[in-house]
């Protein structure tokens, strides 16, 4: 017993010692501020791990529930660099890391002790208890800035104080200054000062939608890169967020990194200022990735610079997809850009001469340096033939991209994404190139392509005209559970997304024959890390990438870029339109039109419609189904089926709550008093998302009814099917030993049943739907292509078709190749440039109103204008369908050659008709251009028409004239011109 007694108190004693020994060596060599950021508790953790710490090789860690504490002596091995990538994905609210200010003897060496305490992010913190009144903040607050910013306030409800119990309240102040100017930005706001002889002050304020990790790594990254060392750094969420779509007050982290700095360095020395270049792009920069390792580590390329050969490798695989997408997936592109460092930092070079808007630009030098990378690319011999060619092919398509480059925004101060307005040309290399790549488009080539990049997201926009219009859609594709597929959907859309934008923006352009706007697409595509929460992943990509889109055609009133900073070889004004699409939801419309009006841009609040307050919304109003369904009850009539005493059934693709599918059902389900109007038809099939459902008697209407406009298809009741045969599949997966598994219920028997089906089962059973018989297809949602040349008979199942008629109510569901076979076999198409066109003719209403309203007067003549612009609608859709179906009795061709056939006349005629107008200005009538809008205009509004830009009046002049007279065929353009306008 004694011995034990001996033993323990030894022990004791020993340990006290020891205790008592690092404690006071922690108060001689850390910085005071150590012991302000460390609470008596962590420093009672932090102890006993110095005990031995001559003898510890590696980073000793304390892990608590809510805390992460590393210790560790400083070498090449051991390090911040190392620290912060071992916590990148870690959910962190705060870090402090403290160096000693003395290093200690360590086996006869001195070592540098750091200590580095990560506070673990709380998603449901509701602040803590205030350490200052909101008086005390504001009085202090004013004493340094002179004045209070009306902002204070409302941050002061939002701070996290438990994150700032160390800071004075000067310190405080300091931290919330930077936290107002940051709020509402994408970009990183970054500030150095000199506080002493050796030693910077770096700052690094950033709105965040997403965990803390990732981005502390990169700014450790950066710094270090930059050769600095940091003796300490504080990174703490300053404030949190209760409203995720309230853009104007984002939680703002701050970074405050103290430096040493060799003597001689200044502010404006060349390492501070490339520095503080890289530090603005780290919210959208890659620095895990390949080319980071190969380039930028290396200093090859700066930080920054490396973004331009990113967006160039994911341009080119956009577009070699289309040749071989196997042989120019990205991975391998990636890695053969990575051989030649050489190349790729000469392409870089290259940019620079072309774009740096502070170097002399000399076109004959600009095209030496061209072709000496052009040298360089033919001398490649690996030895491998068939390598050396992909390695020239890929590298050639670089440069194609630089030389093809018109402006951009890389040298912007501030932004998020890099934007690029390409010559359409760029298409040429490739046509020559590859057939394969030729016949993968229409003929027909852009007015004008953007190009978009930013970490895990690119886009395009392509027009067909230089006055365009058309939506914005965002595709997120479902990462599977299965690591072996894991990205597999996304890699896909990827290697489609150029064909699915240009043939969208084709067939919009084709569609918006009745309106002043050629047509346009823009589409992102996102591929969030897992973790992320999609929609404040998706929120802040698109305001990053519409702010780089609006700063390339932001112009003054001398017809220049407002932004000094971007070179232009385009040379003239840009004015363009964009309209809500899949996933742009309204607090982004709004949010986009606000920006719009506040940088000034030529349309203001004009860029985008579809606005709830100054708007008319699509999906409230119903438009594009209004159109789809005048088109689908004249192809009734000509099925011989009268919808109001004949039986008759629909399938549908797209879900109640979507817009199309959506406003078709509830005109399918509109009642006439007690009873239905449409009293026998039958809706037998219906395919969205998130489930499909079929029922051969007819999906129940009144449950369906339920779900019009407010619920998904997989809120439809199963125990509502009718028939046996009927069946409900749902898109969720539950994961099982086996694999995923999804929920099938089923009639059968006269009961219902049920059971979990496999993926493969599952498949087959949502694919298939849309191959149940009915009388009318109307797809109304789901991706393009869905049916395709290598699919399209399985639209007949054993040789019989499955309607006898299809009214395209989604752009680019059926492929032409498709479209074609499915019309050889019998099946009467309505093409989507048709039935579906009625929604973007009320864009450009929208839009024209805005012009021509003031915000008041829009919303009061609001309902009187949607009244109008429905009748405009009606005969839009109506004249079109009698035409077609006139013509269509007596032609050679498909149905949906006739409307490529009117389309292509129109803008034939729109377009020598705007030439026209252009050499003889005086024949320009007012009236011509009241005709098209509204009738409101007419009656009070008529001199209005002086707010729309001259371009919009040439443009709807045209275009009135142009249908005017196709749809009447008349002869000489002067006399067909003159005919028109008395009409």
């Amino acid at each position: 017993m004694n011995s034990t007694n001996n033993f323990l108190n030894n022990a004791i004693t020993k340990h006290t010692k020891k205790l008592e020994y690092w404690y006071d060596l922690l108060r001689e060599i850390m910085p005071d501020y150590f012991f302000k950021t460390f609470s008596t508790k962590q420093l009672e953790d932090i102890l006993p791990l110095l005990f031995n710490i001559e003898s510890e090789t590696g980073i000793q860690r304390i892990e608590r529930e809510d805390s992460i504490v590393l210790i560790y002596l400083k070498s090449e091995e051991h390090n911040l660099l190392t620290t912060s990538r071992m916590m990148r994905k870690h959910c962190i609210a705060s870090v402090t890391v403290h160096e000693s200010k003395q290093k200690i003897v360590i086996n006869n060496l001195p070592r540098t002790l750091v200590i580095e305490l990560f506070t673990l992010e709380d998603r449901a913190l509701s602040g803590g208890n205030p350490l200052f009144s909101q008086k005390e903040l504001s009085s202090a607050y004013r004493k340094v800035f002179k004045k209070t910013s009306p902002e204070l306030n409302e941050v002061y409800k939002r701070i996290n104080w438990e994150n700032v119990s160390d800071l004075s309240l000067d310190r405080l102040i300091d931290r919330l200054h930077w936290t107002i100017e940051t709020q509402d930005k994408d970009y990183v706001n970054v500030g150095i000062e000199k506080i002493g002889k050796h030693e910077l002050k770096l700052t690094l304020a950033r709105a965040r939608s997403t965990q803390q990790g990732g981005f502390y790594y990169k700014m450790i990254e950066a710094v270090n890169l930059a050769g600095f060392n940091i003796e300490r750094s504080y990174f703490r969420d300053l404030t949190y967020q209760d409203n995720l779509e309230d853009f104007s007050h984002m939680p703002v982290t701050i970074g405050t990194l103290y430096l040493t700095s060799p003597s001689g360095v200044t502010l404006q020395s060349p390492k501070i200022v490339e520095m503080i270049k890289n530090l603005k792009v780290l919210n959208w920069t890659d620095v895990l990735d390949l080319f980071h390792r190969e380039f930028v580590a290396k200093k090859i390329v700066s930080l920054r610079d490396c973004n331009l050969l990113r967006a160039a490798s994911e341009f080119i695989h956009t577009q070699l997809a289309f040749i071989d997408k196997n042989a120019y997936n990205h991975l391998d592109i990636s890695r053969y850009m990575a051989i030649y460092p050489e190349i790729m930092s000469e392409m870089v070079q290259y940019f620079y001469k072309r774009f740096d808007p502070n170097a002399s630009r000399d076109a004959k030098k600009i095209v030496a340096r061209g072709h000496k990378i052009e040298k360089k690319i033919a001398a490649i011999n690996t030895g491998v033939h068939e390598k050396d060619q992909m390695l020239k092919t890929i590298f050639t398509c670089i440069l194609d991209f630089f030389k093809n480059i018109q402006k951009n925004n890389f040298f912007a101060e501030n932004k998020s994404s890099l934007a690029f307005r390409m010559n359409p040309a760029f298409m040429e290399y490739y046509d020559k190139h590859s057939e394969a790549y030729k016949k993968s488009f229409p003929d027909d080539r852009p007015y004008g392509v953007f190009f978009f990049y930013r970490e895990n997201a690119v886009g395009f926009q392509v027009r067909f005209s230089e006055i365009a219009r058309g939506g914005w859609r965002t595709v997120i594709p479902q990462n599977s559970s299965n690591v072996l597929e894991h990205n597999d959907a996304y890699e896909f859309a990827k290697d489609e997304i150029f064909r699915e934008v240009f043939v969208l923006a084709h067939t919009q352009h084709l569609k918006n024959k009745d309106i002043y706007e050629g047509g346009s697409k823009m589409i992102t595509l996102l591929n969030p890390t897992d973790g992320d929460d999609n929609q404040s992943i998706m929120f802040k990509t698109q305001r990053s990438i519409c702010a780089a889109f609006v700063s390339l055609i932001n112009y003054d009133k001398r017809g220049k870029l407002k932004d000094k900073n971007i070179v232009d070889y385009l040379a003239y004004k840009e004015i363009i339109e964009i309209g809500p699409d899949e996933r742009m939801l309204d607090i982004m419309i709004v949010w986009i039109s606000a920006y719009a009006a506040k940088v000034g841009y030529t349309l203001g609040t004009g860029l985008i419609s579809g606005k709830p307050d100054q708007g008319i919304n699509h999906k409230e109003f119903g438009v594009t189904s209004f159109g789809v369904h005048q088109f689908f009850l004249r192809t009734l009539k000509e099925l011989d089926i009268d919808p109001y005493n004949d039986e008759f059934s629909v399938k549908i693709s797209g879900g109640p709550y979507g817009d199309v599918a959506g406003n078709e059902m509830k005109f399918l389900l509109q009642r006439d008093n007690d009873s239905y109007l449409y009293e026998n038809a039958k809706i037998v099939a219906i395919t969205d998302g998130p489930a499909a459902v079929y029922d051969p008697a007819g999906l129940d209407r009144e449950e369906l009814a339920l779900l019009v406009l407010e619920k998904n298809l997989d809120a439809f009741s199963p125990e509502k099917l009718q028939d046996d045969g009927a069946y409900m599949i749902f898109s969720k997966s539950i994961p099982t030993p086996e694999g995923d598994r999804y929920r099938l219920v089923y009639r059968k028997g006269g009961k219902i049943a049920e059971k979990m089906v496999n993926r493969d089962e599952y498949m087959n059973y949502f694919q298939n739907n849309i191959y149940n018989y009915a009388d009318v297809f109307l797809p109304c949602g789901g991706r393009p292509s869905t049916i395709d040349i290598s699919n399209w008979k399985n639209y007949s199942p054993n040789g019989i078709n499955s309607s006898k008629a299809i009214v395209e109510g989604a752009n680019s569901f059926i492929t032409p190749e498709a479209r074609n076979k499915l019309q050889d076999a019998g099946i009467l198409i309505v093409k989507d440039a048709s039935a579906n066109k009625c929604g973007v003719i009320t864009s450009s209403y929208e839009i024209m109103s805005g012009l021509m309203l003031d915000s008041d007067e829009f919303k009061d003549e609001k309902q009187e204008l949607v009244k109008e612009i429905m009748l405009k609608l009606q005969n839009h859709a109506v004249r079109e369908a009698e035409w077609l179906f006139a013509n269509y009795k007596s032609a050679t061709c498909h149905m949906t050659e006739l409307t490529e056939v009117l389309s292509r006349r129109i803008n034939a005629k729109n377009e020598a008709i705007s030439e026209f107008l252009t050499k003889h200005p005086h024949l320009l009538d007012e009236q011509v251009i009241l005709d098209h809008l509204p009738t409101l205009f007419a009656k009070k509004y008529k001199t209005r028409i002086e707010r729309l830009p001259a371009e919009y009046k040439k443009a709807i002049a045209s275009v009135e004239l142009a249908t005017r007279i196709i749809y009447t065929q008349s002869g000489n353009l002067e006399l067909e011109i003159k005919k028109a306008m008395q009409k």
